[in-house]
């Protein structure tokens, strides 16, 4: 009798177990080489906001007002190949958009808020248009002039996942 128990309870097993794998996966997709492009970012937001990164933009014709880079990166004004930016604004306004390349997208930001701390760090908040992804920077002037700023800080991710905060430095100004 236990034998005929033990064999029933197996089948079941085994047929649920069978109903399981024949049902498709609903795995995230991942590159599978350096050279596949990242998904985007509008998708990597809503689904997997882990793998969202903030990447360099290649853009030697710039004409923005605040151009922000990672803080390790060496610019040379006269080598177009340095000009490499994590983060580039218009001119002041009432609120400057952004762009910020988001794993291989760039997309346009929305400034959201800007504030200042007693020790004159500045944090600024730019807001993506419809993806839901909020950037924080936090920065301070190092150095500067009459017409432009100098800053250092860090640049990262704060919605829908924080992500790790990377080092920027850059310029705003003309």
């Amino acid at each position: 009798m236990n034998r005929h128990i033990i064999a029933l309870l197996a089948g079941v097993m085994v047929s649920a177990c069978a109903e399981r794998a024949s049902e498709p996966a609903e795995a995230p997709q991942y590159n599978t080489s350096i050279d596949d492009p990242a998904p985007p970012a509008e998708d990597v937001a809503e689904t997997d906001p882990q793998a969202l990164a903030i990447g360099m933009m290649h853009d030697p014709d710039t004409g923005a007002y605040c151009t922000l880079m990672q803080a390790a990166h060496e610019f040379v004004y006269d080598d177009p190949d340095t000009w490499r930016f994590v983060f580039l604004s218009e001119a002041e306004g009432e609120a400057p958009p952004a762009r910020i390349r988001i794993n291989d997208e760039v997309l346009d930001f929305s400034e959201e808020i800007k504030t200042e701390d007693a020790e004159g760090v500045e944090t600024w908040r730019y807001r993506s248009g419809d993806r839901g992804i909020l950037v924080e920077l936090q920065l301070k002037p190092v150095d500067g002039g009459v017409e432009h700023t100098d800053y250092e800080g860090t640049m990262a991710i704060i919605e829908p996942v924080e992500t790790e905060k990377m080092g920027v430095k850059g310029s705003c100004g003309v």
